[in-house]
């Protein structure tokens, strides 16, 4: 049976777009450092069968910037918020951070808010990883687990269950997923490269002890 994504995005899955404004438009707030995200957009017209079937890992993207409705649209269907009780489009057993690494600079995505906190202002994406390819997205999403956001009392389970990288490797291939799915709906490569400098991420972050990159993946338009 044919399925539009308004039902897949109830399963918490995927959203879509209409393309609109270029990364270098991004709303900028009074703050300079923050960037208010516009409202993520659905387009209905997409099959569940569709966004499953052009799913794939492709490593060349198109010499442009991610447009800001395309953006908006990543981040809330990689850990946006879809509910009045503050559901996700992903479970999450703790919590989630993600970074966005551009050549603006690099931001933390705040799903309540769906805004980008600027926390560097140089463009790392060079850095992050041997394979020259991670350089050339136009945007890299680094995935990020805080122990912190987890309860001691979860983490005593997760331990015991199947240790704690089972769960954590879980909750990133989550957010992953749903970006491959959007990606592959709307005219864009994505891939994700596990083989990262981890600590040296981590560094440049700034991250406190207890949180650590994972993996990253990158998106942008097809040649």
């Amino acid at each position: 049976m044919k399925r539009t994504l308004a039902a897949f995005l109830a399963l918490g899955l995927i959203a879509t777009t209409a393309n609109l404004a270029q990364a270098h438009e991004l709303d900028h707030s009074d703050n300079d450092s923050t960037i208010k995200l516009v409202e993520p957009q659905i387009d209905e017209s997409a099959t569940l069968r569709q966004a499953l079937q052009n799913r794939k890992s492709v490593r060349k993207f198109a010499n442009r910037p991610i447009e800001a409705q395309d953006l908006s649209n990543l981040l809330w269907a990689a850990a946006g918020i879809n509910r009045d009780n503050g559901g996700r489009t992903v479970p999450l057993l703790g919590d989630i951070a993600i970074y966005v690494a551009m050549e603006q600079g690099t931001y933390h995505y705040q799903a309540e808010e769906h805004q980008l906190q600027q926390v560097l202002s140089e463009d790392i994406r060079g850095r992050l990883s041997a394979q020259k390819v991670v350089g050339t997205a136009p945007v890299v999403f680094i995935m990020t687990i805080d122990d912190a956001s987890f309860s001691d009392g979860m983490k005593r389970a997760m331990e015991k269950a199947h240790g704690m990288d089972f769960y954590y490797g879980n909750q990133v291939a989550f957010s992953t997923q749903n970006i491959y799915l959007y990606a592959g709906t709307n005219d864009m490569n994505a891939v994700v490269i596990g083989g990262v400098h981890r600590d040296k991420i981590d560094q440049m972050l700034k991250l406190k002890d207890g949180h650590h990159a994972y993996l990253v993946q990158l998106v942008g338009y097809k040649k």
